[in-house]
């Protein structure tokens, strides 16, 4: 009787564990600390429609978008050399989706190095630049359509 319990209790943690899927389609790494924030009046699904539909309104392309994750990744834009802005988009408070804290990094890549990663050859914009100028107006327009919590 002991042993069926046991593996009664061994099948039911494999099929636990099978259930569970801990993948995301965010990146690996964090953003920037360069990058701009804010508490958005949205669930961060929403939040990252809505950037998505008003970067695709602007012609920037978006080169993936995860509504599940709540990322979005545009794709190079503005010239030599090329600009990208990322958005993350987390619950403000854990478990409750009502607030985003939405975080939007511009970056840009001052050289092509084959040997190594992208991310390693990524900068912050600066100040002026398209990318930054990008992810300043895309947060504006997030703040005036859906809302901004001020702590």
């Amino acid at each position: 009787m002991r042993a069926s319990c046991v593996v009664r209790g061994a099948w039911a943690f494999a099929l636990l564990l099978g259930a569970c899927t801990p993948t995301t389609t965010r990146p690996a790494f964090a953003p920037m600390p360069e990058a701009l924030h804010a508490v958005i009046n949205a669930p961060p699904e929403r939040v990252t429609q809505f950037a998505d539909s008003l970067l695709r309104a602007d012609t920037i392309g978006v080169r993936f978008v995860s509504l599940r994750d709540a990322f979005l990744e545009t794709a190079e834009f503005a010239g030599v050399p090329p600009h990208r802005v990322r958005l993350w988009a987390d619950p403000d408070v854990p478990r409750k989706a009502r607030k985003a804290r939405v975080t939007i990094e511009a970056v840009y890549r001052p050289i092509e190095d084959p040997s190594r990663t992208t991310r390693d050859l990524e900068r912050a914009s600066p100040p002026g630049s398209p990318g930054q100028l990008r992810a300043q107006q895309l947060l504006t327009a997030l703040k005036d359509k859906l809302g901004v919590t001020t702590y």
